[in-house]
């Protein structure tokens, strides 16, 4: 008989004020549960969902790692230069890999920072090829010339230095090797940067440059083989 019991104490006014207080204490005592387990839920579900998106983006970066044909990226300043040791792979045959390597009148094609590439002269298996292009990485930038003697050791080795250009000094060596369907990149590179690109020259920089012209490269070489 609640509705009975407050109409009686209703007769008193200050105790009618106390048992109605208590009546709304004792209603909203009730029906806290349902609050709490609507938050509780609420909560649950928004673990959830950040769960699901921090799955999705591990997902999402895996995908991407398995698609890099970067294999091994390491970047050194060892004296007054840059070295870096890298390994790559080309879902491409090794007679691919060297054509797509060796087409030196078309490399601006497929790779970023190089916008124009050509063959000076060839004797035997030497090449001296000039090169200009603008290396860039965030706001940082510097325009190069470039002049390589490229010796050519068929049908896995290169190896090129610098003849003229903004460096102080630029060696490399290319080693193909076939692995599975594909072919296994070994990259060396040493640069010794001038006083202006030294300004502008990290790490980071280097490695941006180097993982940037390998990945369409290796890109090139895939859709050859296409």
């Amino acid at each position: 008989m609640p509705f009975a019991f407050g109409a009686h104490l209703g007769k008193n006014p200050a105790v009618s004020r106390v048992a109605t207080c208590a009546v709304h204490f004792n209603y909203f005592r009730v029906d806290k549960m349902p609050l709490r387990q609507a938050l509780l839920q609420s909560v649950i579900q928004t673990g959830r969902a950040r769960m699901l998106v921090m799955g999705l983006a591990l997902a999402c970066n895996a995908a991407a790692a398995a698609d890099s044909p970067i294999r091994k990226l390491d970047v050194a300043f060892e004296n007054d230069a840059y070295v870096v040791n890298a390994v790559f792979f080309a879902p491409a045959p090794p007679n691919v890999a060297w054509d797509v390597l060796t087409d030196f009148d078309k490399l601006q094609g497929w790779v970023p920072n190089v916008a124009e590439s050509k063959v000076l002269k060839r004797e035997d298996s030497v090449v001296t090829v000039e090169q200009r292009g603008v290396a860039k990485y965030g706001a940082a930038s510097f325009p190069y010339v470039t002049e390589r003697r490229i010796e050519l050791k068929p049908p896995a080795g290169i190896k090129t230095a610098q003849v003229k250009g903004n460096m102080k000094r630029v060696e490399s060596t290319i080693a193909l090797e076939p692995e599975g369907k594909g072919t296994r990149i070994v990259y060396h590179l040493e640069i010794v940067p001038s006083i202006l690109a030294s300004t502008v020259m990290s790490k980071k920089f280097v490695e941006h440059e180097v993982g940037d012209q390998f990945t369409a490269i290796v890109g090139e070489m895939t859709r050859r083989v296409q």
